[in-house]
């Protein structure tokens, strides 16, 4: 059973995206340095990341 989850979204422009999820849907976040936030999605999180791409990246986890 996925008990949880670290979601990556890769962005061409992570600054907007990060705003986005902190001013407009108001997610918890945790800076973890140099700007580097990660949101709650209790029990998930995710990030963004600056990228060139449409791939994103999906690892669940689980306590059992």
């Amino acid at each position: 059973m996925i008990t949880g989850a670290h979601s990556i979204i890769y962005s061409k422009d992570p600054e907007a995206d990060r705003n986005f999820f902190r001013d407009i849907l108001k997610l918890t976040q945790v800076d973890v340095g140099q700007g580097w936030l990660i949101f709650g999605l209790p029990p998930a999180e995710v990030a963004v990341h600056p990228g060139e791409n449409d791939e994103h990246e999906f690892y669940p986890w689980s306590t059992t």
